[in-house]
């Protein structure tokens, strides 16, 4: 019987069994795809394969189409082909079958992996700009965007944003502009994420970051409603009074008319102090501010009773907005007449108290505390010590919600122990700013000193618990690092000599053992990593169990305070590939440039992401020749090779010194980035060095140079004429081989010990250099021959390896290579990218062996990065370590079209 609701990730549907044996996993006795019914809002989506694991007791569906995040009404049903025991069903392995499933609801556990995209349909009113976006998240409200990264233009001029907020369900953000706009002006927006490593930004609930998008047309709605006074108790912005000064504050789309022939009468005010009429004998409007603000005859003093009410003449003059809106009366108001800031509580029941990882301040005020969004105190104004220790002040929270409306919540880095010290002070490190522990009043509470908490963190009793049914923070492993996430009110206990033994952890992979060798504790994070003996791959079927094999020492998994976990059964790790691309920054892989084409080689598990509507961007990268700027023009990804080659604007050339960095678009997995195919964004790399392999120019040849050669004219010379050893001359077109570039000669040692000559022509032509050939020879020397060498290919000079750099990246070369007939070579033998010995020289691939001048001639192709470039790169090098050798004949006579004993036969 299945055990977990069914559930989908993507393409992956997975159905849970309980049995007291392993399911039938044999590859013969599997389901059929029919058997099976999913339906996504009632939409057949067909399934195309099924995988059965014996262990985990676990039936994977792959589907045609991919379950997209937040995609409701997916349903799975299954019929078992008859009522007996079928050869093909869901079956255990004694061959019981399973029963037949109805409609039954998928749990939807498909990851959002795309950030937040803009809808075209921006609107303001006055000056309240409404940003929509489309995403199958909600907004992330608690990490909002800067005001500073939105560009808004109204005819051309900048508007300043002066606050943010976010509508989490409704997707929308709303910002508030410095200056309202008006029907028929002209009007867009624009972002650009100004600080992409830090918390704050466009994005959704899933951490998708939305980094820019471009100027955007705004609709602007015509402004018909009257300004309405503000009269929440919880706002700064109801009426108040300070001595003779009574300001009233207004909600409006736009700004208020501050024109002083349109402003209200003083007598369209009535004030009540105690019941006594107050005359108001001035009147100021600031529009943008929208406030109007009273001068009364006599001043009103803290506790006097207080009221305001409005009437509209008939005579044109009003309580009115930019677009003519009028307000034509209120009704008469409570004013506040507070002048004390608040005081914080510091003794008893609503002294500071904390709670783990939140701190409550409580304060007493005949006013409520201001709640404004943007009016809360800086976080970094308050100290709070744990044990003497600072603990960081991570969000300020004033709560609207609680009795009076006055306590201030503290959210703390590092939850408090039980029996912890705690102390908290406060300092406005900003006094003229709005931002502190004020009142609706307005009245400012500038510090407090050192007080006590009184630490409410019970006693932790309770041992730490292995995290299992989270998708980020269940048992993972990357490699040979296996990580354990545990919960607990407490920290773990690092403590070295406190740490659990490796040998009481058994991790199974494909049911077989893998050692734990090393195990590391992180407190704070609640984490242990396992080192194993052998790094596992993505797909493969892990589990990891735990026993405390001595419960009375001190090594144990536990926590701060001591509570210690005795053991936890055979539980499923997730095994999919999570870590990035790395890029290999030296060595034979590092990244090398030739002439415009620069080639970045990465190290992964899986391939790389070569979909050319998900490559990463020119622009993502930076390529700097002698410290100048070069243009990436084009990027192409190698999957199966694992490397990115950029085109640059400009070819370098040989000697320049060459950098190249990159940057990822965001700290996300994105569309556009370098990324292996399970979508892991490789991270940004800082400046990093670049070979240069650009060949010189044919005049400027640094070809190598073949020793002189010690033997007298007319000695042997090993098939090779006296004359032309003096001349260096050995494909004997009667120019030296130091004056060309695609020529290379060495003395190999034979076997006998004796020496012959070995000539390298590259570029050839019957084994001449063209005119025009740009191919050069970088290296040329004689290896020994590999252990794995099949034992029926001979090979009297071992190996000759050889380097070439090619003028075209990519690009096929021709080879002459040049031997003395008597070594008894029958062919140039070289290994492909499968490991197979091949004859280069012989017409199925090309080749030929010609005799000319009294030596052997042996030619061939190579393609760069093809698969007898033994870097497999297409980087413009060409590497091949291959053999001057000879195969029996009876072998050598069948077509080379099977592989067999490591060669062609």
């Amino acid at each position: 019987m299945a055990t977990r609701a069914p559930r989908s990730t993507g393409e992956q549907l997975v159905l849970s069994y309980s049995d007291t044996s392993s399911l039938d996993a044999n590859p013969a006795h599997k389901p059929a795809t029919e058997d099976f019914t999913v339906r996504v809002k009632g939409v057949s989506n067909a399934v195309t394969a099924v995988t059965v694991d014996a262990q985990t007791k676990t039936v994977t569906l792959t589907l045609t189409t991919p379950v997209v995040h937040g995609q409701g009404g997916v349903t799975v049903a299954y019929a078992d082909p008859t009522t007996s025991n079928d050869t093909n069903a869901i079956q255990d392995a004694a061959g019981n079958d399973a029963a037949s499933i109805p409609i039954t609801k998928v749990i939807n556990n498909t990851k959002d992996t795309t950030p937040p995209q803009i809808n075209m349909d921006p609107s303001c009113y006055g000056n309240a700009l409404t940003l929509r976006f489309s995403d199958t998240s909600n907004l992330d409200v608690d990490h909002k965007p800067a005001s500073g990264d939105f560009t808004v233009l109204v005819n051309g001029a900048a508007n300043t944003v002066t606050r943010v907020r976010v509508g989490a369900e409704h997707k929308c953000i709303y910002l508030t502009l410095a200056t309202s706009v008006r029907l028929g002006q002209e009007m867009t927006v624009a972002y650009q994420d100004s600080s992409p490593d830090d918390s704050n930004g466009i994005q959704d609930t899933a951490g998708n970051r939305l980094t820019r998008f471009t100027t955007t047309w705004v609709s602007v709605e015509r402004d018909n409603s009257a300004p309405r006074l503000i009269t929440d108790p919880h706002s700064s912005s109801s009426p108040k009074v300070k001595g003779n000064q009574l300001v009233l504050g207004f909600y409006d789309a736009s700004d208020l008319d501050a024109a002083p022939t349109n402003k209200p009468f003083t007598s369209d005010f009535t004030v009540l102090v105690n019941g006594v009429a107050n005359a108001v004998s001035a009147v100021a409007v600031n529009a943008q501010a929208k406030t109007i603000a009273l001068t009364l005859t006599t001043a009103v003093t803290p506790g006097q009773t207080t009221t305001v009410a409005y009437s509209m003449p008939n005579d044109g003059t009003a309580i009115r907005d930019a677009a003519g809106n009028r307000l034509t009366s209120f009704a008469a108001t409570a004013v506040n007449t507070d002048i004390a800031s608040p005081q914080l509580i510091t003794t008893g029941s609503a002294g500071p108290r904390t709670n783990r990882s939140r701190l409550m301040l409580e304060f007493s005020d005949t006013s409520n505390l201001d709640v404004t969004e943007g009016h809360e105190p800086l976080s970094g104004d308050f100290t709070v010590l744990v044990d003497g220790v600072a603990n960081t002040v991570t969000s300020v929270i004033a709560d609207y919600r609680a009795m009076n409306a006055r306590i201030i919540y503290l959210a703390l880095a590092t939850p408090v122990r039980h029996g912890q010290s705690v102390t908290v002070a406060y300092q406005d490190s900003t006094p003229n700013d709005s931002n502190a522990i004020q009142d609706t009043a307005g009245n400012r509470l500038t510090r407090f000193t050192t007080t006590q908490v009184d630490n409410c963190v019970g006693k932790d009793d309770f041992a730490p618990q292995l995290i299992t049914v989270s998708d980020t923070t269940s048992p993972r492993v990357n490699g040979n690092q296996l990580v354990l996430s545990f919960g607990d009110i407490s920290d773990l206990d690092a403590d070295p000599t406190h740490k659990p033994v490796a040998g009481d952890f058994a991790v199974l992979v494909n049911g077989v053992a893998n050692a734990v060798t090393a195990v590391a504790v992180n407190a704070q994070a609640k984490t242990m990593t396992l080192t194993l003996a052998t790094a596992v791959t993505p797909g493969q079927t892990a589990t990891v169990a735990y026993t405390d094999s001595t419960p009375t020492d001190t090594s144990a998994i536990q926590d701060a305070v001591g509570n210690r976990l005795t053991r936890f059964a055979a539980t499923a790790v997730n095994t999919a590939d999570t870590a990035p691309p790395q890029l290999i920054a030296t060595g034979a892989t590092g990244p090398k440039v030739n002439g415009k084409q620069l080639v970045l080689s990465f190290s992964d598990t899986n391939h790389l992401d070569m979909a050319p509507t998900r490559k990463p961007t020119t622009g993502d990268f930076a390529v700097l020749v002698n410290g100048v700027p070069n243009a990436v023009t084009a990027v192409a990804v190698n999957a199966t090779h694992k490397t990115v080659t950029l085109t640059l604007g400009t070819a370098v050339t040989n000697g320049q010194s060459v950098t190249v960095a990159y940057n990822d678009p965001t700290p996300g997995d994105d569309t556009n980035a370098i990324q292996d195919v399970v979508g892991n964004d490789a991270n940004s790399f800082a400046a990093t060095a670049v070979e240069n392999l650009t060949p010189v120019l044919p005049t400027e040849s640094l070809a190598p140079t073949p020793a002189a050669s010690t033997k007298a004219p007319g000695a042997d010379s090993g098939g090779v004429s006296s004359a032309q050893e003096d001349l260096a001359d050995g494909n004997g077109d009667g120019i030296a081989d130091s004056a060309q570039a695609a020529v290379s000669s060495l003395r190999a040692t034979m076997s006998s010990s004796s020496g012959t000559s070995v000539t390298l022509v590259a570029g050839s032509q019957d084994g001449k250099v063209p005119s025009g050939s740009n191919a050069r020879i970088t290296s040329l020397e004689q290896k020994a021959v590999p252990a794995e060498m099949p034992r029926e290919l001979k090979t009297p000079i071992a190996l000759t390896s050889f380097q070439a750099a090619l003028n075209t990246v990519g690009s096929s070369e021709t080879f002459s290579l040049y031997v003395d007939p008597k070594i008894g070579a029958n062919g140039y033998w070289l290994q492909d990218n499968t490991g197979t010995w091949v004859n280069l020289a012989s017409s199925p691939y090309g080749g030929k062996m010609v005799n000319e001048g009294g030596r052997l001639r042996l030619d061939f192709q190579i393609k760069d990065g093809g698969q007898f470039d033994a870097d497999g790169l297409a980087d413009g090098v060409i590497t091949a370590p291959g053999a001057a050798a000879k195969m029996p004949l009876s072998i050598v006579g069948l077509a080379p079209d099977v592989a067999h004993d490591g060669f062609w036969f």
